[in-house]
């Protein structure tokens, strides 16, 4: 043997040293496999290890699949990846759209059994069809969910926040999606663990909240007494007690306690899943008395004829609808949307001198520090550093 061949058939030692690759093996009968071996650290001797091939009709289309396979545990194995250290999934070489749509059906039944609010759904829905459209762009349609590791899913993130221009916050929902759909593959053994974990979110910069201005609100007051009272009644909820879109049109007239003005929002329809008790101010209560003054106690608070109290469940996107509907009548900047009345309300009790804590309480907010994130900044001087003798 020559020395050129020596030395090639050395180099190639060395580089399969820990691993053997894989290959196909079973050809002959039905029951296709993958082998490879990993060396046992510590050990002169390696460790076998197998991985069965789906079947498919055509012995072809089966004989790409298991190529394909083999080309996966190859690269993994040339990056150091050991199924003794790093692990392994049974499924880990199902299609990642066809785990999305799994996904999506468990998702659904859910959202049919309520366990899951109908916004979440669509997020859902939403999230994976820009996955799937990623993945089209990308030639990328059969990526195997052993590919869908902590690589790809940084690589989508910059995609959305650097190619897409989409903001850090959007950026961050995509990878809470991710991280959601991560503990459905692990559990299912489509991955061996969730590459979401060291995963950093992006910095995310104080929230803008837009105010709607004294002379706007007096507009939508006198467009809405004029249009509908009850879409008023239900805005002025919003301003006034700082419940959720979604909450509202699920609020039942029982919940509402006039005597002791306040409204009960149960846990199955809060946001955090917690009871939570508001208080009605008494230019509120007014309009809400006459608002329910006629309906039956399941009946809801807003329904689906109208905005009126009834037994037909309003859709929240009617609700954002309706806004949009009387910016264009008044023809105010579309940066005043729906949720400013909400902003608006609370930032209007920091001008009025409410405690913090109360003011954490009337918007349910689970800690403190979202709270003062509505503070406006320097919004008054203190009156005694102002008055104070305090000299050079």
């Amino acid at each position: 043997m020559s020395t050129n061949q020596n030395s090639h058939s050395a180099t190639h030692k060395e580089i399969f040293l820990d691993f053997e690759p894989a290959e196909i093996g079973g050809l002959n009968g039905n029951d296709w496999r993958i082998y490879f071996r990993v060396k046992v650290p510590g050990e002169q001797k390696m460790k076998l290890f197998r991985r069965r091939v789906k079947k498919y009709s055509n012995k072809t289309v089966r004989m790409r699949y298991a190529k394909r396979m083999c080309s996966e545990i190859n690269k993994k194995l040339e990056k150091g990846w050991s199924p003794l250290f790093d692990g392994y999934a049974d499924n880990e070489f199902f299609k990642l759209v066809d785990v999305l749509e799994k996904f999506l059906g468990q998702a659904e039944r859910k959202l049919n059994d309520n366990l899951l609010r109908k916004d979440t759904y669509r997020s859902y829905t939403s999230y994976a069809k820009n996955i799937e459209g990623y993945l089209k762009e990308r030639g990328k349609e059969d990526l195997f969910t052993i590919q869908f590791d902590r690589t790809f899913i940084i690589e989508f993130l910059d995609h959305i926040y650097y190619d897409k221009k989409r903001t850090a916050r959007t950026s961050n929902n995509y990878l809470s999606f991710y991280s959601q759909l991560c503990v459905f593959m692990v559990d299912r053994k489509y991955l061996p663990s969730n590459p979401t974990l060291k995963i950093s979110k992006r910095k995310v910069g104080k929230k803008k909240r837009e105010i709607l201005p004294t002379y706007l609100r007096n507009d939508i007051f006198k467009y809405q007494s004029r249009i509908s009272k009850e879409y008023l009644t239900l805005c002025l909820l919003v301003y006034f007690c700082f419940i959720r879109r979604t909450e509202l049109t699920k609020l039942q007239v029982k919940n509402i306690d006039l005597k002791k003005s306040t409204v009960f929002i149960p846990a199955e329809i809060s946001k955090n899943n917690k009871d939570g008790i508001v208080t009605i101010p008494k230019k509120l209560k007014i309009l809400l008395a006459k608002h329910i003054d006629t309906s039956f106690v399941d009946d809801f608070l807003f329904s689906n004829e109208n905005f009126k109290t009834g037994k037909n469940k309003l859709e929240p996107k009617k609700v954002s609808d309706e806004w949009a509907k009387m910016r264009n009548a008044l023809n105010f900047e579309s940066k005043y949307q729906f949720y400013s009345l909400k902003d608006t309300g609370i930032t209007e009790l920091f001008y009025l001198d409410v405690p913090l804590i109360k003011i954490r309480d009337q918007a349910r907010h689970h800690d403190i520090k979202i709270t003062e994130t509505y503070a406006p900044r320097n919004y008054k001087a203190d009156e005694f550093l102002r008055d104070l003798d305090f000299n050079f």
